[in-house]
Protein backbone atom coordinates (compact mmCIF):
# COMPACT_ATOMS: atom_id res chain seq x y z
CA UNK A 1 0.00 0.00 0.00
CA UNK A 2 2.93 2.37 0.38
CA UNK A 3 4.44 1.82 -2.71
CA UNK A 4 7.46 0.01 -1.78
CA UNK A 5 8.50 -2.98 -3.29
CA UNK A 6 9.02 -5.79 -0.89
CA UNK A 7 9.92 -9.52 -2.24
CA UNK A 8 8.00 -11.73 0.04
CA UNK A 9 9.93 -15.30 -1.31
CA UNK A 10 12.27 -13.30 1.04
CA UNK A 11 10.13 -15.12 3.70
CA UNK A 12 10.77 -18.60 1.99
CA UNK A 13 13.87 -18.62 0.82
CA UNK A 14 16.94 -17.43 2.78
CA UNK A 15 18.61 -16.15 -0.24
CA UNK A 16 15.96 -13.63 -1.49
CA UNK A 17 16.42 -10.03 -0.60
CA UNK A 18 13.13 -9.22 0.80
CA UNK A 19 13.85 -5.23 0.08
CA UNK A 20 13.26 -4.46 3.82
CA UNK A 21 16.34 -2.95 5.48
CA UNK A 22 17.48 -5.54 7.96
CA UNK A 23 15.27 -7.93 6.84
CA UNK A 24 17.78 -11.06 6.79
CA UNK A 25 18.14 -10.54 10.50
CA UNK A 26 14.50 -9.50 11.46
CA UNK A 27 13.41 -12.96 9.42
CA UNK A 28 15.98 -15.03 10.79
CA UNK A 29 15.14 -13.65 14.39
CA UNK A 30 10.94 -14.34 13.90
CA UNK A 31 11.86 -17.81 12.58
CA UNK A 32 13.90 -18.64 15.31
CA UNK A 33 11.06 -17.27 17.93
CA UNK A 34 8.51 -19.03 15.68
CA UNK A 35 10.60 -22.12 16.17
CA UNK A 36 10.68 -21.99 20.13
CA UNK A 37 14.59 -22.51 19.38
CA UNK A 38 16.46 -21.19 22.28
CA UNK A 39 20.35 -21.10 20.60
CA UNK A 40 18.68 -19.45 17.14
CA UNK A 41 16.76 -16.93 19.47
CA UNK A 42 19.87 -15.77 21.42
CA UNK A 43 22.13 -16.03 17.81
CA UNK A 44 19.68 -14.11 15.71
CA UNK A 45 18.53 -11.40 18.93
CA UNK A 46 21.86 -10.30 18.92
CA UNK A 47 22.40 -10.31 14.86
CA UNK A 48 19.47 -7.72 15.41
CA UNK A 49 21.17 -5.97 18.32
CA UNK A 50 24.29 -5.68 16.30
CA UNK A 51 22.38 -4.23 13.45
CA UNK A 52 19.53 -2.06 15.25
CA UNK A 53 20.74 -1.43 18.68
CA UNK A 54 18.81 -2.92 22.15
CA UNK A 55 15.87 -0.58 21.05
CA UNK A 56 15.68 -2.30 17.80
CA UNK A 57 15.66 -5.71 19.29
CA UNK A 58 13.01 -4.97 21.85
CA UNK A 59 10.75 -3.39 18.92
CA UNK A 60 11.33 -6.56 16.69
CA UNK A 61 10.31 -9.05 19.62
CA UNK A 62 7.16 -6.93 19.86
CA UNK A 63 6.26 -6.86 16.65
CA UNK A 64 7.14 -10.59 16.27
CA UNK A 65 4.91 -10.95 19.32
CA UNK A 66 1.88 -8.99 18.37
CA UNK A 67 1.43 -10.24 14.86
CA UNK A 68 1.71 -13.85 16.17
CA UNK A 69 -1.22 -12.76 18.88
CA UNK A 70 -3.33 -10.54 17.04
CA UNK A 71 -3.67 -12.30 14.09
CA UNK A 72 -4.75 -15.25 15.37
CA UNK A 73 -7.29 -13.75 17.96
CA UNK A 74 -8.41 -12.05 14.83
CA UNK A 75 -9.44 -15.41 12.73
CA UNK A 76 -10.29 -16.83 16.03
CA UNK A 77 -13.22 -14.40 16.60
CA UNK A 78 -14.24 -13.02 13.48
CA UNK A 79 -13.18 -9.69 13.26
CA UNK A 80 -13.85 -8.46 9.70
CA UNK A 81 -10.41 -7.44 7.67
CA UNK A 82 -9.95 -3.55 7.18
CA UNK A 83 -11.86 -2.17 4.34
CA UNK A 84 -8.39 -1.08 2.65
CA UNK A 85 -7.29 -4.59 2.82
CA UNK A 86 -9.50 -7.24 1.37
CA UNK A 87 -9.59 -10.63 1.72
CA UNK A 88 -8.12 -11.10 -1.86
CA UNK A 89 -5.19 -9.15 -1.07
CA UNK A 90 -4.90 -11.45 2.48
CA UNK A 91 -5.54 -14.78 0.11
CA UNK A 92 -3.03 -13.16 -2.82
CA UNK A 93 -0.03 -12.75 -0.28
CA UNK A 94 -0.73 -16.34 1.51
CA UNK A 95 -0.70 -17.88 -1.91
CA UNK A 96 2.43 -15.95 -2.46
CA UNK A 97 3.99 -17.21 0.61
CA UNK A 98 2.59 -20.87 -0.55
CA UNK A 99 -0.12 -21.41 1.72
CA UNK A 100 -2.60 -21.45 -1.33
CA UNK A 101 -3.30 -24.95 -1.25
CA UNK A 102 -4.33 -24.60 2.59
CA UNK A 103 -8.05 -23.97 4.57
CA UNK A 104 -8.18 -20.76 6.39
CA UNK A 105 -8.00 -22.73 9.96
CA UNK A 106 -4.92 -24.48 8.44
CA UNK A 107 -3.71 -20.70 7.77
CA UNK A 108 -4.34 -19.52 11.18
CA UNK A 109 -2.40 -21.99 12.88
CA UNK A 110 0.68 -21.52 10.84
Amino acid sequence: MSGAQIDLSAVNDDSVDSGVAFGGELLAFTNAVMARDAAAIVKTRDAVEGRLGAEGVTDAAAVIAMFNVVDRIADATGIPIDEGFTRDMRYAIGDELGMGHLSPEERAIR
